[in-house]
């Protein structure tokens, strides 16, 4: 890669402290490229909650902003505030103007080329990103977007094809998602998600623990992510009944509603850390649960934090999905609630150094800059072959 190109990334929101494939992603170009990085809104509607209402009134700031904010000193991130209810005709046209004119101010304003290469991690924008006259569109597809919770399923469907059609390349994290891109579309890659082994082996070394778990007594089952609907509240409720000389610590954002479990004692949601925070509360670990309901996201997703707790050398107590299933040497796997239970168990009183250092091997070599450097050799040939093409 001799030239820098220039890369619209549109993406989910930057500034969230839950990290994915898609900030990884972007960090690596910007480092190497110029780079805007375009917070589009999400997929489904608005919930009247209080979660959701902070993150309106959060984008509501940024997006009428004099400037934007700049997240790190690498890129700018374009927030954009698109209205609700996208079904509606007018509001969607209204949007679609929005979004382009803002996309092409800020380009020109940073100096970009006429015709930028668009990279979508997220199919929001899928009907005008041809207005912004790519050279080359990339679609990194890390999610079946029509199966997360409240958006509308037809619209998403929809989107998703376009953005598939328009693609030079299709990215897929997952087996059965690759498998169900590459039925219908010729430029599908598999592209598993990568890990910051430096960051999470951390864990695994001498150093703080947070107060808020430094004064637990007994054995930790910890669990960090986004708490949404596709995590298994009453699985957790019932290791902690199991096990009650066991504490779970759930850390991360809550979106769903709480009050509708019987949540024992030893139960904690303790909310969202930063990204940086996290080895040291998995320092105290002792044993990572993926705790997932089994719907169509999760059979076609590649969950990130499954690597990124077998980068911390902890064990791993998950529920079976097929990529987590191609671990099994390394992850206890339970098809019931008592089977994660007894595993659990299990992993606390029979883990030892060897079999740690064993889980951290595992995916020592899948890096982010080694999944990122493969994804831009892909990019690559595509930009040298519409240039041959063109001349």
């Amino acid at each position: 890669m001799n030239n820098k190109w220039d890369v619209i990334y549109i993406g989910n929101e930057y500034s969230t402290d839950n990290r994915t494939s898609s900030h990884h992603i972007a960090k690596r170009l910007a480092a190497q490229h110029n780079l805007l990085y375009v917070e589009a809104a999400g997929l489904r509607l608005p919930r009247f909650s209080l979660s959701d209402l902070k993150k309106i009134w959060s984008r509501l700031n940024k997006a009428f902003k004099a400037k934007p904010k700049t997240m790190v000193s690498d890129f700018t991130v374009l927030s954009l505030f698109l209205l609700p209810f996208p079904s509606s005709w007018w509001i969607s046209r209204v949007n679609k103007k929005r979004a382009i004119a803002q996309i092409k101010r800020k380009a020109e304003a940073l100096e970009f080329s006429e015709r930028p290469i668009v990279w979508c991690t997220v199919p929001t924008l899928a009907e005008v990103i041809e207005q912004l006259c790519p050279q080359a569109i990339i679609y990194y597809c890390v999610d079946d977007f029509s199966a997360l919770p409240g958006v509308n399923q037809e619209r998403v469907i929809g989107l998703d094809k376009q953005l598939s059609k328009q693609a030079d390349l299709i990215f897929t994290p997952s087996m059965p998602l690759f498998e169900r891109k590459r039925k219908e579309y010729e430029q599908v890659l598999l592209s598993p998600h990568g890990v910051d082994v430096a960051h999470f082996s951390q864990a695994n070394l001498p150093g703080p623990i947070p107060p808020e778990l430094a004064q637990i007594q007994g054995p930790v089952v910890g669990f960090f992510g986004l708490i949404e609907y596709w995590i298994d509240i009453e699985l957790v409720c019932f290791v902690a009944r199991q096990l009650p000389d066991v504490t779970c610590v759930l850390i991360g954002r809550v979106t769903v509603d709480l009050r509708q479990f019987d949540i024992p004692e030893n139960v904690r949601f303790i909310g969202q850390r930063s990204y940086e925070q996290l080895p040291d509360f998995a320092r105290r670990f002792d044993v990572a649960i993926i705790p997932y309901v089994l719907n169509q996201q999760v059979f076609n997703s590649n969950p990130l934090k499954l690597r990124e707790y077998l980068a911390t050398g902890k064990p791993v107590v998950s529920v079976s999905c097929p990529e987590i299933d191609k671990y099994q040497d390394v992850v206890s796997i339970a098809q019931d609630y008592q089977e994660f239970a007894n595993l659990v168990a299990m992993a606390i009183a029979n883990d030892d150094q060897q079999a740690s250092n064993k889980r951290q091997r595992v995916v020592a070599k899948d890096t982010w800059e080694s999944r990122y450097n493969k994804v831009c050799q892909h990019v690559e040939a595509i930009l040298k072959n519409k240039k041959t093409m063109e001349q």
